[in-house]
C-alpha cells in the first residue's frame, strides 16, 4: 500500500512539473491549435477551449513571447471565444443568465490593443482591429446586461473599457467602437454608472468633460452640479446650475437640481421663485405644490416667532395652506401635504401656548391668556383630522403619533392620548403597529 501511494504521489508531482515546464513557444502554438479545434465544433470540443486558456496563460506570461503579435492576437481570440460562451447563454436564457466570465471581453480587448501596438505588418494591424471591434461589441452587450440588472459597478467597468477600445481603434485608423453621434450618450451612461457605483472621481471627470464640451443634454448639467455639491464645491456647482438654467430655461431637471440645493441651504426667498417656475413647468405635479407650501411654512414660522399678529405672518400662513390644499386636490393621498397642513395648525397652536405661558397674573394678562388658550385649542381641533388621515395612511409615522397623543391630551381625551403614546412607544422600541387605528378614507 505504501509503495502504491508513493507511486501515485510521484506521478502527480511528475505531471505537475511537466505542465509547469511546458515550453512557452510551443504553448503558444498549442493554444492556437486548441482554439482552432474548439471553433470547429464548440459544443463537442469544450475541453479544447480550456486547453487553449491554459496554454495561452503559459505563453503570454513568458518574456520570450512578449513582443510577438501572435501572442496577443491569439490571447484576444481565445478570450473573445470565452466571452461568446456567456453571450450565447444569455441569448438562450436571458431571464436566468449570469455571466461566468464577466472579465473575458476586457482581457480580450486588452490583448488586441497590445497586438495593435506592436504590429508592423498591414495584416497584423487589420486582424488586431477586427478582434478589437468584436471585443467592443461583446463589452457593449455585457455592459447593457449589467445595467438591466442594476449591477452598476460592473456596468461602469465594462462600458468604460469600450471607450479605451474606441480610442485604440481611432488611433489605429479603424472604425470607431462608438460612433461620433453616440459618443456623448455613451460617456453619460458611463458617468452615471460610475456615480451609482460610488466611483465619484471618474463620474466627475466624465461629467466635467461633457459640460466643458458644451453638451446639449440638460441631464449633464443637473448631474454634474449634484456631484460638485456632494463634493463640497458649491461655487462650481452653482456656476454649472446657472449655465444650465440659462441654456435650458424650461428644463425641469436642471430646475429641480437648483431647488434641491436651495432647500438644503434654506434660502426661502430664492426657493419661492424657483418653485413657482417649477409649478408653471409642471402644473399637475403635487410634490412641487407641497414643496412651495413648505417654503411658506418656514417663512411663516420665522415671522410668527417675531410677531404672531403680523400681517406678513398671516400671509405666509395662508399661502402655505393654499399650496398644500392644491397638492391634495391633485392627489388626495399626498402624505406630506396632508401631514403638513396638520403640522401648520399644530405648530401655530404650540407657539400660542408658549406665549400664553409667559403672561403674568394681571386681569388683562389673564384675559389674553384665556384668549390664546382658546385659539390654541381651536387650532389643535382643526389639525386633528389631518393627523387622523396620515395615521390611516402610515400607522407608524412617529411625528403623527406624537401629534395625536398631544392633541387628545389637550382635548382631555386621556384614554386616546394614552393609547397613541403606547403605539408611539412600539415604534420607538423598534416594532411596528400592524394596522392603523383610523380607517382609510
Amino acid at each position: 500500500m505504501k509503495k502504491l501511494l508513493f507511486s501515485l504521489l510521484a506521478l502527480f508531482v511528475f505531471t505537475t512539473i511537466t505542465f509547469s515546464q511546458e515550453d512557452p513557444e510551443k504553448a503558444l502554438t498549442k493554444a492556437g491549435r486548441a482554439l482552432g479545434s474548439y471553433n470547429l465544433d464548440p459544443s463537442s470540443n469544450a475541453d479544447k477551449l480550456t486547453e487553449a486558456l491554459d496554454m495561452i496563460k503559459i505563453a503570454s506570461e513568458a518574456s520570450v513571447n512578449a513582443d510577438k503579435v501572435k501572442t496577443w492576437q491569439t490571447k484576444g481570440e481565445i478570450y473573445n471565444a470565452l466571452a461568446d460562451k456567456d453571450l450565447t447563454a444569455m441569448a438562450l436564457d436571458p431571464e436566468n443568465f449570469k455571466p461566468e466570465h464577466p472579465n473575458a471581453p476586457i482581457v480580450a480587448a486588452d490583448a488586441f490593443i497590445k497586438a495593435l501596438e506592436i504590429a508592423s505588418k498591414k495584416y497584423e494591424k487589420k486582424d488586431a482591429m477586427k478582434g478589437l471591434s468584436e471585443a467592443s461589441g461583446k463589452l457593449n452587450n455585457l455592459g447593457n446586461y449589467f445595467i438591466r440588472t442594476q449591477d452598476y459597478e460592473n456596468a461602469y467597468k465594462t462600458l468604460d473599457y469600450v471607450m479605451t477600445v474606441d480610442n485604440a481603434l481611432r488611433k489605429g485608423g479603424g472604425d470607431p467602437a462608438i460612433p461620433d453621434t453616440s459618443l456623448e450618450n455613451h460617456k453619460f451612461v458611463v458617468a452615471y454608472c460610475a456615480s451609482a457605483s460610488n466611483n465619484k472621481a471618474r463620474a466627475m471627470e466624465l461629467f466635467k468633460d461633457l459640460y466643458e464640451g458644451g453638451s446639449e443634454d440638460p441631464s449633464i448639467y443637473a448631474s454634474y452640479s449634484n456631484l460638485l455639491m456632494a463634493d463640497g464645491q458649491e461655487d462650481k456647482a452653482l456656476a454649472v446650475l446657472e449655465a444650465g438654467r440659462k441654456k435650458f430655461p424650461s428644463n425641469t431637471e436642471v430646475l429641480f437640481a437648483a431647488i434641491n440645493y436651495y432647500i438644503s441651504k434654506q434660502k426661502f426667498d430664492v426657493l419661492e421663485k424657483l418653485l413657482k417656475d417649477a409649478i408653471a413647468a409642471e402644473p399637475n405635479n403635487p410634490s412641487v405644490y407641497t414643496a412651495l407650501g413648505n417654503v411658506y411654512t418656514n417663512l411663516f414660522n420665522q415671522e410668527f416667532s417675531k410677531d404672531n399678529n403680523s400681517e406678513l405672518a398671516k400671509t405666509y400662513f395662508n399661502e402655505s395652506l393654499n399650496y398644500f390644499k392644491k397638492a391634495i386636490e391633485l392627489d388626495g393621498n399626498q402624505f406630506d401635504a396632508v401631514y403638513s397642513i396638520g403640522s401648520l395648525y399644530f405648530n401655530k397652536a404650540v407657539e400660542l401656548i408658549k406665549k400664553a405661558g409667559t403672561l403674568g397674573l394681571s386681569k388683562a394678562e389673564q384675559e389674553q391668556y384665556n384668549k390664546l388658550v382658546k385659539e390654541s385649542n381651536e387650532l389643535m381641533a382643526t389639525a386633528l383630522p389631518y393627523f387622523q388621515k396620515t395615521e390611516s395612511m402610515e400607522p407608524n409615522d412617529v411625528n403623527t403619533l406624537i401629534a395625536l397623543s398631544e392633541i387628545y391630551a389637550r382635548m382631555d381625551d386621556l384614554e386616546k392620548s394614552k393609547m397613541f403614546k403606547e403605539r408611539l412607544q412600539v415604534v420607538r422600541d423598534g416594532g411596528s403597529n400592524s394596522k392603523s387605528y383610523f380607517p382609510k378614507n
